[in-house]
Order: C-alpha cells, then sequence, then structure tokens
C-alpha cells in the first residue's frame, strides 16, 4: 500500500489560517496582519518562504501591503469571505447603494453646493447619499472613513480636513481598489482620483484684472485656520500673472492659525471672532504697507475682512484699494460694495466628483483621473483704476 506524503502546501495553509479569523471575526476589512516574523514562527519555516506566499495572496486579492507599515486584509475579502450574521446585515445595506461624503464643515457655502450637486446626480443614478462632517479634525476623518466602509458603502467622496497632506487611510482604500474621490483639492503622497477647481487659473485671471487696471503694488493676502493645496496654488497663480508681466510680487499677509482646542467658548468669545480678528490683522498690514493699491484676498472670509478692514482706516473701495475675493457668498451682488470675486462651479464639483466615483465603482482598474474645472472672474464694484493712474 502506498502512504500518501502529499502535504497541504504553504500557500493554502497561510490563505486558510487568514480566511478562519475572517470567519470568527477575529479580522475585519483593513485589519493588520502578524509581521512576516511572527508568522515563520507560526508555521515553522523561514521569512522568505512566509514572503513568498504572501506575495500570492496579494495577487490573489486576499491581502494588501503598504510600504514600511505591513499587509492588511483587503475590503474585497472582508465582504465576500465573512461568515456571521453581520454579513446578512451588511449585504442588506449594500443593496440600498449607499455612497457616503465626508466634508469639514456641512453649513459652509462650498460644501452645501458639492453636497447639492453630488446629491441630484447621485438620486437620478438610483443611489443615495450620506453626508457626515468631519468637523476639520484629522483622526475624526479618519474613524468616519473607517465606519464608512465597515457599514457597506459603495464609495467614499471626501472633502479633506484643511490642512491635511497626507491620509493613510484614503491611501490604504486606494491600493486596495476601493472607490474614493477627493474633491476641492489633493493629498500629497496619495495618488487618487480627485476633482478640483482651476486655482492657479482663477488667481492668474484676477490678478491679471488687477494689472489690466493700472495696478502694480498688488498684495496677497490670506488669514485662515490652516494652509491647503488649494490656497498653495493660488499663491502660485497670484506669482504668475506678476511674473508674466515681469513686475515685482507686492507684500504678502499669508497667516494660518488654528484655533485653540484649549480654549473655552467662554475664552473664544472674549478674543472675538474670528472675522473680527482677521480685520484687525489686515488693518495693520495695510497701514504698514501704505503703497498697497489692489488685494487679492485668496478667500472669501479673507476679502470681507479686507473691505472691512479699509473701512476702518477710512480707504474707499475701489477708488484708493482695489479689492478681488476668491469665493462668492450668497446675495453678494447686494453688498454694499459688490466684490469682484473668483467664481468657482461649486454644484458641479459635487456633480463631477459622483460622477466620476460611479465610474469608478463600475471599473476600480481603471487609470486615476484628476479632473479641474476651470472657474470664472466676475466683475463687480470693488475694482477699479488706481487713481493718478500707474502706480
Amino acid at each position: 500500500m502506498t502512504r500518501n506524503t502529499k502535504r497541504t502546501p504553504l500557500y493554502s495553509q497561510i490563505r486558510d489560517y487568514i480566511l478562519a479569523n475572517i470567519q470568527q471575526l477575529h479580522w475585519q476589512a483593513d485589519d493588520q496582519l502578524p509581521t512576516e516574523q511572527e508568522l515563520a514562527e507560526k508555521f515553522n519555516v523561514s521569512r522568505f518562504t512566509v514572503k513568498k506566499a504572501m506575495a500570492e495572496l496579494v495577487k490573489e486579492g486576499l491581502v494588501y501591503r503598504i510600504q514600511g507599515k505591513g499587509s492588511f486584509i483587503s475590503q474585497v475579502v472582508g465582504e465576500e469571505h465573512r461568515s456571521s450574521p453581520v454579513q446578512a446585515t451588511e449585504a442588506g445595506v449594500s443593496t440600498m447603494k449607499l455612497i457616503v461624503l465626508l466634508t469639514p464643515h456641512i453649513q459652509s457655502s462650498l460644501s452645501a453646493s458639492i453636497l447639492t450637486g453630488a446629491e441630484y446626480y447621485l438620486a437620478e443614478q438610483g443611489y443615495q447619499l450620506i453626508v457626515r462632517s468631519t468637523r476639520n479634525e484629522q483622526e475624526l476623518e479618519r474613524r468616519l472613513l473607517v465606519d464608512s466602509v465597515r457599514m457597506g458603502v459603495r464609495g467614499v467622496m471626501i472633502f479633506p480636513v484643511d490642512g491635511e497632506t497626507y491620509n493613510e487611510e484614503i491611501l490604504r482604500l486606494t491600493l486596495n481598489k476601493f472607490p474614493v474621490v477627493v474633491i476641492d483639492r489633493y493629498l500629497r503622497g496619495v495618488e487618487t482620483n480627485c476633482v478640483c477647481s482651476d486655482n492657479i487659473g482663477g488667481a492668474y485671471e484676477a490678478v491679471s484684472h488687477l494689472i489690466e487696471l493700472g495696478h502694480r503694488n498688488i498684495a496677497f493676502v490670506v488669514v485662515h485656520d490652516r494652509n491647503t493645496t488649494s490656497l498653495e496654488e493660488r499663491i502660485a497663480g497670484y506669482e504668475r500673472a506678476l511674473s508674466a508681466k515681469q513686475y515685482p510680487f507686492g507684500p504678502r499677509l499669508t497667516c494660518f492659525e488654528s484655533e485653540d482646542p484649549e480654549l473655552t467658548p467662554e475664552h473664544r468669545a472674549q478674543q472675538g471672532d474670528q472675522l473680527e480678528r482677521m480685520t484687525l490683522r489686515i488693518q495693520a498690514f495695510l497701514e504698514q504697507n501704505p503703497t498697497v493699491t489692489a488685494v487679492f484676498a485668496a478667500t472669501t472670509y479673507s476679502g470681507l475682512a479686507t473691505l472691512q478692514a479699509a473701512a476702518n482706516l477710512g480707504l474707499r473701495v475701489p477708488e484708493q484699494l482695489s479689492v478681488v475675493l476668491c469665493d462668492d457668498f450668497e446675495h453678494s451682488g447686494l453688498s454694499r460694495i459688490p466684490p469682484t470675486c473668483v467664481v468657482q462651479q461649486e454644484s458641479e464639483l459635487g456633480i463631477e466628483a459622483a460622477r466620476l466615483l460611479l465610474s469608478i465603482i463600475d471599473n476600480p482598474l481603471q487609470e486615476r483621473k484628476k479632473l479641474t474645472l476651470p472657474t470664472r472672474l466676475v466683475v463687480r464694484q470693488s475694482t477699479a483704476p488706481p487713481i493718478g493712474g500707474d502706480q
């Protein structure tokens, strides 16, 4: 009688081990696996053998790897191989075709317009949109991303937290081919799908408008909580417009002041509201730079604060100081001085982000895309030629 000495291949042993842990709910999608050293000791083999086996598991789609971080359970495996009462619940949720939108501030004009566009498009395609506020906090953003994926959403649209330049959770989802679209800005080190406005082009057009009016000493002003890639692009557009005319860069006020989390609401009230603090800072800047005849303000609040600072100093707008704002605001045309603004296609950002996300859901292996929507300059009454011509 011949003896069967055939052994189960190491690859199958590790695969069965991982699946068993998933089925028993010890591991879920995006959980980190034991290290190669730990697996080598468990199966009594070399690390080289484990490395080879893990490469096969990555190829199969069971796990994914992040350089320098380790190996993680694939989202696909987490949904298809889990056998528990939770599976029926998640399957029920997934049939609802849910999409989540994460945004720093739901009440902001830009977020509200993006939400309106996305919801309109998704509803037409039979999807339901869940909106969650990250409150501009990176840790909350991370938790909401994990929670959204685990509840069975089909895809995620995310308007990143201010100042965020890298997001490991988005990188993990992207490497795992989970449908993600970033809106309004991009994250360095995370090559993912995104939909943005042409911030460089918008700033270039705004500053060119001021140059054409005859201004030479044009200041760049932004007072904001934290820096973002969109603000950096607006600085680049400002510089590009001046360089094209071989004009020197004007003075800059680029101040990013995060709110102190240790302050109580009473202390914040004593400090005055955000717009008042911005106004005082810009007022001091204008006093220190009396030759400035025009300001390009990189945010709505910075622009409104500039207009108020000019009024406090007795500077007439636009006769003594021209001001261009990035981003419009509701009923701006009815303001005491209707402002010249760079206007984004805010609802279109939401529509295009939703359209791109559904395209990725249909074909997760397609090349990653960065869509850039053009802006337009709306000229109103806050800009005019400087008194006395060229300055």
